[in-house]
């Protein structure tokens, strides 16, 4: 099951943050290759840390994501930093859709999975490999097919 462009960017803040209108994968690579705005990172933090749970939820995820340096240097992320925040967006709008529902996709991104070594889908899907992991847990769990 894929996730539209669209929806990806919807997490990331759309327009306003990513500076245009995001309508395909292509669009959405082009931002990730040019320089994601930090922004979007930051916008898409917000989706999964509660208000009430202040600011060191926030940055220990960011961190998490890219050096705390880092962030504070740059205003665009590098490539890497930025395929990393494109593919746990992907992961959230997946559960997003699934769920239908953003406090259950928050639960899902953010609590330990027992298909998952009773790892968070978020800290999985730090990797390329984990991120394929992860999405075969949302897919199988949307099939009702067992692990």
């Amino acid at each position: 099951m894929s996730v539209p462009a669209k929806k990806i960017a919807e997490v990331l803040g759309g327009r306003r943050v990513l500076g245009q209108t995001v309508r395909n994968m292509r669009e959405l690579d082009a931002i990730v290759s040019q320089g994601m705005p930090k922004s979007a990172l930051d916008t898409f933090i917000a989706c999964l840390t509660a208000p009430n749970r202040g600011m060191d939820s926030t940055v220990q995820l960011r961190n998490k994501i890219v050096p705390r340096a880092t962030y504070q240097r740059v205003d665009r992320l590098n490539r890497q930093v930025g395929e990393t925040t494109e593919r746990l967006a992907r992961l959230y709008a997946l559960a997003l859709s699934v769920f239908e529902d953003r406090e259950a996709a928050t639960q899902f991104m953010m609590n330990p999975h027992s298909e998952l070594d009773a790892r968070t889908p978020f800290d999985v899907a730090l990797t390329e490999i984990g991120g394929r992991e992860v999405e075969e847990v949302i897919e199988r769990g949307l099939h009702g097919l067992p692990a």
